[in-house]
C-alpha cells in the first residue's frame, strides 16, 4: 500500500491566513495584473451584496508541509500552487486594514483585530511585524515586504500608504505590479467606504468568513515537490520555457545558496526586460554554431 500524501481541508480565508506561507524560490514572480484583480474584486463584492450566506469558493491551493512551526503552533507551509490568489488576498487584507484605521476604527475593534491576525502572527501577547502570513521569494519579494511592513505601522505613518506606494523606488515591472495592484484594490475599497463607513468592516467580515478554499496539504518528500509543481502546471497554465529552466536549476541547488542565485536570476530578468528566454535561446544557438564549426 502507498502512503497518503494529500490531505484536503475545507478552510475559509480566516483559517487559511492563520498559517504562514512561503512561495518557493523556483516559482515564477507574482503575475496578476489589473484585469485579474478587477474580476476578483467585482465577483467578491457582487457575492457579498447578493447572498452573504452562500459564501464564495475561490478554488484549490496546494501546500507542502515541511513540518515547520513558528512558536510551536503556527504552521509554516511552502505554497506549491495558489500564489496568485494568496498574494492578491494579502494585498486585499492590507488594504482593508489601512482603510479601516483611516476610517477611524480603533485597532482594538474586533474586525480590525481579525484582519491584523490574518496578516501578522500574534506571539507572546504581541503582533510580530516580521512574521508575515505571505512571503514571496522572487524578484518582487523586497517590495512586497516593504509594503507589508509599512502597513504594519499604518497608524504611525499617518495612513499615507498611497503616497508611500507612489514614492517607492520600483526597480522593475514586477515591483510596479505589487504596488499598482495594491493601489487598485485600495481605490476600489475606498469607493465602498465612501458610500457607508461601516461597509468596509462588513465587507471585511464577509471576506474572512465566507471566502472558501480547498487546501490540499502534501507531506511528500522535499525532492518530490519540484515534480509535483511541474505536474500541476502542465495541467493548468503551462509554465513558460524559461520558468521550466528556472525550476530545473533551483531544484538542483542547495537551499543555502538560493538568495545568491535568486539575485543573479532577478538581475538577468531585469537586464533582458523579462525576455531572458529569447536571450538564452540566441546565446545557445550561437554557441552551438561556433562549436559545430570548430
Amino acid at each position: 500500500m502507498f502512503s497518503k500524501i494529500f490531505d484536503p481541508q475545507d478552510w475559509n480565508l480566516e483559517t487559511v491566513f492563520k498559517q504562514i506561507y512561503v512561495v518557493p524560490v523556483y516559482q515564477r514572480p507574482y503575475s496578476w495584473d489589473k484585469e485579474q484583480v478587477d474580476v476578483l474584486l467585482q465577483d467578491l463584492y457582487n457575492s457579498y451584496l447578493e447572498d452573504k450566506s452562500s459564501g464564495y469558493y475561490i478554488g484549490n491551493i496546494i501546500v507542502h508541509d515541511k513540518n515547520e512551526k513558528i512558536n510551536g503552533n503556527i504552521l509554516k507551509f511552502e505554497l506549491v500552487d495558489g500564489q496568485q490568489r494568496i498574494t492578491t488576498f494579502a494585498l486585499l487584507l492590507l488594504s482593508l486594514y489601512c482603510l479601516s484605521l483611516k476610517s477611524g476604527y480603533p485597532v482594538t475593534d474586533t474586525t480590525v483585530q481579525n484582519i491584523k491576525l490574518a496578516l501578522w502572527k500574534y506571539i507572546d501577547r504581541k503582533f510580530v511585524k516580521d512574521y508575515h502570513t505571505v512571503n514571496l521569494n522572487s524578484i518582487e519579494k523586497n517590495a512586497f515586504k516593504d509594503l507589508y511592513d509599512y502597513c504594519f505601522n499604518a497608524e504611525n505613518n499617518g495612513f499615507d500608504v498611497i503616497n508611500f506606494c507612489e514614492a517607492y523606488s520600483k526597480k522593475n515591472k514586477f515591483e510596479e505590479r505589487i504596488f499598482n495592484n495594491f493601489k487598485n484594490i485600495y481605490d476600489y475599497l475606498n469607493n465602498i467606504v465612501g458610500k457607508n463607513k461601516e461597509e468596509i468592516l462588513n465587507f471585511a467580515d464577509y471576506i474572512l468568513d465566507s471566502v472558501q478554499f480547498i487546501v490540499i496539504e502534501s507531506t511528500c518528500k522535499p525532492n518530490k515537490v519540484f515534480s509535483m509543481f511541474e505536474s500541476i502546471n502542465s495541467k493548468g497554465k503551462k509554465l513558460d520555457e524559461i520558468d521550466l529552466i528556472k525550476t530545473y536549476i533551483f531544484s538542483n541547488l542547495s537551499p543555502d545558496v538560493y538568495d545568491t542565485y535568486l539575485n543573479i536570476w532577478g538581475n538577468l530578468i531585469i537586464e533582458t526586460n523579462d525576455n531572458l528566454y529569447d536571450y538564452l535561446y540566441n546565446f545557445i544557438k550561437y554557441a552551438y554554431f561556433k562549436i559545430s564549426n570548430i
